[in-house]
């Protein structure tokens, strides 16, 4: 994904929502780690929520990779413009009987914000 929406912002075709949407996202060797001590660890048991130190919004996170690639920023629409393109999406899908890339479910998926406690990883995995 993160390819894609470098490709995406590089072409000036990414857009996203006003609104904000909190995330948590994780740095690739950190995830590592986790996973590493996860299976190395003999006490490790249940569920972990992996992320950062802080959560951040979805709009700072892209903002903030499209400067450090060089790339414009993504358009920024408001939210009914991501309903209206998943319904035609939708639409062209049933009227064609094709695959439908994009549905206003997953639109909906997308906008919504997630955080949790990572402290049990910080604890666990990764002290």
């Amino acid at each position: 994904m993160i390819e894609a929406a470098r490709w995406l912002l590089k072409h000036r075709l990414l857009a996203i929502w006003r609104p904000p949407t909190w995330i948590h996202v994780l740095a690739l060797p950190d995830f590592l780690r986790c996973v590493a001590a996860a299976i190395e660890g003999t006490s490790i048991a249940g569920i972990y929520n992996l992320g950062d130190d802080r959560p951040l919004t979805l709009q700072e996170f892209v903002d903030t990779v499209a400067i450090h690639w060089g790339v414009p920023k993504p358009w920024r629409c408001p939210k009914w413009a991501f309903y209206a393109a998943g319904w035609c999406c939708e639409a062209f899908a049933t009227v064609f009987g094709t695959a439908c890339p994009l549905t206003r479910d997953f639109i909906k998926i997308g906008m919504a914000s997630y955080v949790s406690d990572t402290s049990r990883m910080k604890r666990e995995l990764l002290s």
